[in-house]
């Protein structure tokens, strides 16, 4: 698709590079496609160009590379179609790691597995009596599993540079990575004081999540909890209702401190797998990533219930 089909990186309107419009930027090496070039190319696969795309075509030039992947993304399997024509944010995400969505389906099913091990383990002959501390956790598991892998995961850029924010906080944030070990690029470069602020940042943001996540799953596992013994009695074994809000800023906790951390060197292993053995052996990244997101999780399982009980919540 490069420079010969439908003129791509030939004419143009001179919004940069060679010729009129799309063109070569010399930063990076990227090709890129004005508005009429994008939909050109859109239309010969039978696909509607996003508007994020036509903005970014029209602000200064579309990256060729980008909307190649998209239409990658869409000749996938139906979870991937329907992902990346739906939700943008993680269609931005698949295009920018193709493992994107491997990432977090590993994610989902061996923190589902690990958490349920490390319950039984940790309750003991009290796990069904404790099924509701269970039920909540998962719950909660299941949603921060997404908001973990999506926060750290690096987006997609579409048009020559990130777009201009205003103000100074966003400024400032905009120029954070997305992980710390995230790779600097052309277009993209980031120092060692901006890799320590996204630590600081991604810390807040995991906060943030835990405590609404813990605040809703702890809030459904107390409604049943009350529910349950309302109309199948009170026993003397019965634990009592943990606080919703204590259990909330557990979780706040949790994901700050721990989390962050955990999977910030996650990240890290995975990108330095696939800079040495992958590039040799590809599907290497895969089992890699199974292994390192288990043992990942088995740690964290175990470290967020003794935080729980250690705070009193559970």
């Amino acid at each position: 698709m490069g420079g010969g089909d439908s003129g791509l990186g030939g004419g143009g309107d001179g919004t940069g590079g060679k010729g009129e419009g799309a063109g070569w930027n010399e930063d990076d090496g990227e090709e890129y496609l004005n508005l009429a070039q994008a939909e050109e190319l859109a239309a010969a696969k039978n696909i509607k160009l996003p508007a994020d795309f036509a903005a970014a075509a029209v602000e200064g030039g579309l990256r060729l590379s980008t909307l190649q992947h998209y239409i990658s993304l869409l000749s996938g399997g139906w979870l991937t179609r329907w992902l990346a024509s739906t939700i943008p944010a993680f269609r931005d995400r698949l295009i920018a790691d193709r493992m994107f969505l491997f990432k977090v389906l590993a994610e989902v099913t061996i923190d589902t597995g690990c958490a349920t091990v490390a319950e039984v383990r940790k309750r003991g002959d009290e796990f069904w009596g404790e099924f509701e501390f269970y039920l909540s956790d998962l719950m909660v598991g299941l949603v921060l599993d997404v908001v973990l892998v999506g926060l750290l995961a690096p987006v997609a850029l579409k048009g020559r540079k990130p777009r201009a924010q205003t103000g100074w906080i966003k400024k400032r944030l905009a120029a954070l990575p997305s992980a710390v070990f995230e790779a600097s690029t052309p277009t993209r470069p980031y120092t060692v004081l901006g890799r320590l602020g996204c630590l600081g940042v991604k810390a807040l943001e995991y906060s943030l999540a835990g405590f609404a996540c813990g605040l809703v799953g702890q809030g459904v596992a107390n409604s049943l909890m009350i529910v349950k013994r309302k109309y199948q009695g009170a026993r003397e074994d019965d634990v009592a209702v943990p606080p919703l809000i204590g259990t909330a800023l557990v979780w706040g906790l949790f994901m700050g401190v721990s989390s962050n951390v955990r999977y910030q060197t996650v990240f890290g292993l995975e990108r330095l797998v696939e800079l040495t053995i992958a590039r040799r052996f590809p599907p290497i990244a895969y089992g890699t990533t199974v292994a390192i997101r288990f043992a990942n999780n088995v740690i964290g399982g175990e470290q967020f219930v003794d935080l729980a009980r250690w705070a009193g919540v559970q």
